[in-house]
């Protein structure tokens, strides 16, 4: 067997390969095999020292010199000897066990592994710095990643900070800090803002600005006590100013604390139940009120509930389930408990009068109103019909009665039970 891949030059003992590669993996070359430089006349050595895949040492020293581009052979096995046998397959045992070797490092490195295979340096990455299979944590490094991963594979969808935040959904407040100053995002706790508690009792919150909701009737508090605040404290030194606005029975209010004097509480606006639209279309304080149609037809609000109308003949009501007329003042007292629809001018259209019942029933009487002292066109005047006869509530009008409610009446069972509640809470919280 012999070597001759490339061409050779020999200056003294180094010889220099072109095209060589004279530590390929089973090659068998060796110290000690010989070289023939086919030179004329052709030259002999023999290998003292391999010094690379293009470089080797040889002995005797050449003389003359020999030309780079020289054709060569190696002898790789001088014979069928013993000692040349055992020289090749010693030769191919340090072949595998310096392959083997160099396996072993790739499979146990954690970082890049360089080897040397059939002469050729490969660098490789070490096995154990690969992810495996399994749980994520497994992942040590995803630095070769040209594309982003999607938000259903676990990433961003995003090579970006701001883009991931799109993609996201995240808004501007997601690259805000949570603190207290300028451009940042205020949490709970914050200038007291957040703070929350239910309060049964006296209020005593007053120093602090808040989120409040009370569950028991205070004398600071409107109605039955029960509602939600908004608690906004100024100080100053040791004086301090509270504004609460807030909610209650219905209504909206406000009220103001400085130091330990305490105002009234007023409402800043009528809402759900305290209000009623009459049929001139104005806002009216209400509590219990009944709208009755030219056909009998009527509307309850919350607190009249079960209250039922029933046309008996012509400008003829009767209401029944209520306990007579609510006296209110602002609806003129005991007597004064309805709404009647005007003309254009404001005028009254119909006269009406009132008969309560002993069983609490309140039948309604409606009779037509002439305005003699009008202009002609404002008089309210109808062929047929005179000042003062019966006559149903217009049409596409109605009236407005503000009855009195008996104390099994759907509304007040429901206070007395909300107010139970309130109470045995009350009593939880103070035996806690």
């Amino acid at each position: 067997m012999i070597y001759t891949t490339g061409t050779i030059a020999i200056s003294g003992n180094a010889l220099t390969g072109t095209g060589t590669n004279f530590t390929a993996a089973g090659s068998l070359i060796r110290n000690g095999c010989t070289v023939i430089a086919l030179t004329s006349p052709a030259q002999v050595f023999q290998i003292t020292a391999i010094g690379g895949a293009a470089s080797l040492t040889v002995t005797p020293a050449a003389s003359p010199a020999i030309p780079a581009g020289t054709k060569y052979s190696i002898l790789l096995s001088d014979s069928l000897s013993v000692d040349g046998l055992a020289q090749d397959i010693a030769e191919t045992f340090t072949m595998y066990q310096r392959y083997m070797s160099g396996f072993a490092d790739v499979m146990n490195g954690t970082t890049d592994v360089t080897i040397t295979i059939n002469g050729v340096v490969v660098t490789v990455p070490g096995q154990k710095s690969l992810a495996k299979k399994g749980a994520n944590n497994d992942i040590t490094s995803l630095s070769g990643l040209t594309t982003a991963l999607s938000i259903d594979q676990g990433g961003t969808g995003a090579k970006t900070a701001a883009d991931a935040r799109t993609k996201l959904g995240l808004g501007s407040s997601a690259t805000l800090n949570a603190g207290s100053s300028l451009n940042e995002v205020v949490t709970v706790g914050t200038f007291g803002l957040g703070f929350s508690a239910n309060i049964t009792g006296v209020l005593d919150y007053w120093d602090r600005t808040a989120f409040l909701s009370t569950t028991a009737a205070t004398d600071s508090f409107p109605g039955n006590g029960q509602g939600t605040v908004i608690s906004v404290v100024h100080r100053n030194n040791t004086t301090y100013a509270s504004r609460w606005i807030g909610s209650a029975d219905g209504r909206a209010f406000f009220q103001l604390k400085s130091n330990n004097a305490l105002s009234a509480a007023f409402e800043i606006c009528l809402i759900g139940k305290s209000v009623t639209v009459d049929s001139n279309g104005f806002v009216k304080k209400a509590s219990p009120v009944i709208n009755i149609w030219a056909d009998g037809r009527f509307e309850t609000n919350e607190e009249s509930e079960g209250c039922n109308v029933t046309r008996n003949g012509v400008g003829e009501y009767l209401i029944e389930g209520c306990h007579g007329l609510n006296a209110d003042a602002a609806w003129g007292g005991i007597d004064g408990g309805f709404e009647i629809p005007t003309d254009r001018n404001k005028q009254p259209l119909i006269w009406l009068d009132y008969e309560v019942n002993a069983d609490g029933s309140v039948l309604v009487k409606t009779y037509h109103r002439t305005n003699p002292d009008a202009p002609a066109f404002a008089r309210n005047q109808q062929e047929g019909i005179k000042e003062g006869d019966p006559v149903d509530i217009p049409a596409d009008q109605f009236i407005s009665v503000r009855v009195g409610m008996p104390s099994d009446s759907i509304w007040n069972k429901q206070q007395e039970e909300a107010m139970e509640t309130m109470n045995q809470s009350a009593q939880d919280n103070t035996e806690q």
